[in-house]
């Protein structure tokens, strides 16, 4: 409850001094004779007297023409034959009107003013002196009208100044005038003598125009002695009493303010002591915290808006035109006007305790702005002119807005702006209108292209219109649908190869570890013979070699699709090293049925590579050919070297239909046997695929009807 009595305390304080200082210049030590409005009102109401009663302006005044007068108003109009060819233009029409229709005294009239305005133009231009004498009626007459304007006065005068009575007389004439009675007390009086008269001191010169003639009325020289007074009675009685008691009013009013400030500022240098972290723990201030920036600077800004120009400042002022409905509203408008300008000021001061309690150190503001919607807006605005095309247009659009908008705006002020309008409207406003809403509607097809490709809609090919940046995006976009599309085939022929995998690999595994658990129970028969148990156990042994076999090369082909396969590189020569790997597998292609036809260079190939890695590769690529070529056909295998590369070829006839996707040959577990009747784990070509891919080298397998052809790549040295 303290802090928001400091808070109230401070307000007040606060508007009462800049109230003081606002108004106590204007106020203090001074009565209302003595402000600037009566002298003003004062020197107006003298000035006036003397030129609409005291010494009237007269119309009767000799008047001299200039040569350069007589030369302007001759030439006003253009030259003499300009001003012969305009009027002729003028009246011919209706002439021959006339004159068709057979109306003689219509024609006869018309003929007579166009002849005598001709011969007037003629005559102006032959003689000065009737020039001279035209000119000096036009100034006669702009004088009655400057005078008659001034007459026409007298009595609005009368009626704004009823509470003025004096009794004056031209010094020079001797003339008196005289109004009212003189009163023994009056408001207010000054008296003029001869040594200090009363004169016209103000500036007003009275100007009339007639018939393009400029009349300038100088106000009058004269000088009077005599009394002017402002009747007391009369005085009460007007509207101006009025300012008199108000001016008394905020007088005493702003006293009150002195000492209401001073009596504040006591109170909070002793009771009301200022305590910011009172402030602090408010829930509504946990609550403003969390605002962002701009809200909370817009906020301040607005109540600081509200709080200076319209409340301190301002807040006696507003009191000045509210005293003429008497001292009960004065006062009611005075504490409204006050408790207003306090809250006002209460929550700008509140808001700025909080602002520099929240941001005294640099780095939350800092946080705070690089969070703030400008910060972002900014960061985003500089995205504009990304496609530089896109931005020139967006500001194309902005422009023709504005000015379409502006000119229309024009077309209230000044209608004959529609020749201008119009066709720019025709040819420039709607043109880059329809254009832009051609623009945004193909932008949002693409939009709902882009959630057609969100949604799994990926076979509809979005349109390619023009080459703005927006065809170019839908054609990302079509490459982004068909990039999808194959990712989803490729995710589909994933799922369906790993299924496989998992389904081969369990057979694979369970067949011999099948026959090992069979044949292991069988050798725990009691009265097996020797001979039953060393074919058990032979048995035994080839499986557990199978299951060796194919758990090795599991592991192998996972280390080296994981990358941990260790290379040993060094200088082997290829031809060398296929000889010696068909000539260990001499008796396995001798007992296959097949014939093996063997091309090599004369020359040697060197290769840079692993080389007990690299007969792997020709150990399984072999003994693919003999598992799988077809019984009694040829297999050609063929070494060459071309362009730098070393070219290791086979092709055998298949012994089973392989299909035309070749891609899933490199797959584990993938065997051109399906039925799986053949021995064989299904990862020969996977693992030489991995091995050649260790290398840098290139294995392509081809697939023909029956014809399988297999080429291993590698850069020979």
């Amino acid at each position: 409850m303290k802090k928001w009595l400091w808070l109230t305390t401070l307000s007040i304080v606060l508007i009462s001094i800049f109230s003081v200082m606002e108004l106590g210049p204007k106020y203090f030590g001074k009565s209302y004779l003595e402000t600037t409005e009566f002298k003003e009102e004062y020197n107006h109401f003298v000035n006036r007297l003397i030129v609409t009663e005291l010494d009237p302006p007269k119309a009767e005044t000799e008047f001299t023409v200039s040569m350069e007068e007589i030369e302007e108003y001759r030439t006003r109009y253009g030259t003499l034959a300009e001003q012969i060819q305009s009027i002729q233009d003028q009246y011919n029409p209706d002439i021959e009107s006339a004159r068709e229709s057979g109306n003689d005294s219509l024609l006869e009239i018309l003929t007579e003013e166009r002849d005598g305005k001709i011969q007037a133009i003629r005559d102006n231009f032959a003689d000065d002196e009737t020039v001279r004498e035209k000119i000096l009626e036009d100034k006669q007459r702009a004088a009655k009208v400057a005078v008659n304007g001034i007459l026409t006065e007298e009595g609005s005068f009368n009626s704004q100044f009823p509470y003025y009575v004096y009794d004056l007389t031209n010094i020079e004439t001797g003339e008196n005038f005289k109004k009212g009675e003189m009163s023994s007390r009056p408001f207010y009086e000054k008296k003029y003598t001869n040594a200090a008269p009363l004169h016209f001191n103000g500036e007003e010169l009275y100007y009339s125009n007639y018939n393009n003639t400029e009349m300038m009325i100088p106000a009058s020289d004269a000088e009077f002695k005599g009394i002017v007074q402002i009747n007391r009675s009369l005085l009460a009685a007007s509207d101006r009493g009025a300012d008199i008691v108000g001016h008394e009013y905020i007088k005493n009013t702003l006293y009150l303010l002195g000492a209401l400030a001073i009596a504040g500022i006591v109170l909070l240098f002793t009771k009301l002591k200022f305590e910011q972290d009172a402030f602090l723990k408010t829930p509504l201030y946990r609550k403003w915290s969390a605002w962002p920036l701009e809200i909370k600077l817009g906020l301040f800004a607005v109540t600081l808006f509200f709080a200076l120009p319209f409340g301190v400042a301002n807040s006696l002022r507003i009191m000045e035109y509210t005293i003429y409905d008497g001292l009960a509203s004065f006062i009611w408008n005075t504490i409204k006007n006050f408790g207003i300008n306090a809250v006002v000021l209460g929550l700008l001061i509140l808001q700025g305790i909080w602002l520099y309690a929240y941001y005294n150190k640099s780095d939350k503001l800092v946080d705070d702005f690089r969070n703030s919607y400008l910060q972002r807006s900014l960061q985003l605005s500089r995205y504009a002119f990304l496609k530089k095309s896109i931005g020139v247009q967006m500001l194309i659009l902005l422009i023709v807005i504005f000015f379409w908008g502006a000119g229309t705006m024009l077309l209230f002020m000044v209608p004959e702006a529609i020749l201008i309008w119009v066709p720019a409207t025709l040819f420039i406003g709607l043109p880059v209108l329809l254009f832009m809403m051609k623009r945004f509607g193909y932008l949002n097809v693409l939009m709902n292209s882009t959630q057609a490709i969100a949604d799994g809609s990926l076979n509809e090919q979005i349109p390619v219109k023009g080459k703005s940046p927006l065809a170019h995006h839908a054609i990302q976009l079509n490459r982004l649908k068909e990039g999808v599309r194959h990712s989803v085939s490729e995710q589909a022929k994933s799922e369906r190869l790993k299924t496989e995998l998992i389904t081969n690999v369990s057979h694979d595994l369970r067949t011999p570890l099948t026959s090992i658990i069979t044949y292991t129970d069988l050798m725990k028969t009691p009265d097996l013979s020797t001979e039953d148990r060393m074919t058990y156990a032979d048995i035994l042994d080839r499986k557990s070699q199978r299951l060796k076999t194919l758990i090795e090369d599991l592991f192998e082909v996972s280390k080296m699709a994981s990358g941990n396969m260790e290379l040993h590189h060094q200088r082997v020569d290829f031809t060398q090293l296929m000889t010696q790997a068909f000539a260990e597998h001499a008796e396995d292609i001798s007992s296959s049925g097949l014939d093996f036809r063997i091309s090599t260079p004369e020359q040697p190939v060197y290769i840079m590579a692993d080389g007990q890695k690299w007969w792997r590769v020709l150990d399984n690529l072999i003994m693919n050919a003999i598992k799988y070529a077809l019984p009694g056909t040829r297999v050609f295998a063929n070494l060459k070297e071309t362009d730098g590369q070393a070219e290791f070829i086979m092709k055998n006839v298949t012994r089973f239909e392989l299909g035309e996707n070749t891609d899933e040959l490199f797959e584990r577990f993938k065997r051109g046997d399906v039925a799986r009747q053949t021995e064989g784990s299904g990862l020969g070509l996977a693992i030489a695929q991995s091995i050649v891919d260790l290398h840098g080298g290139s294995m392509k397998i081809e697939v023909d009807g029956d014809l399988f052809k297999v080429t291993v790549s590698l850069r020979s040295i």
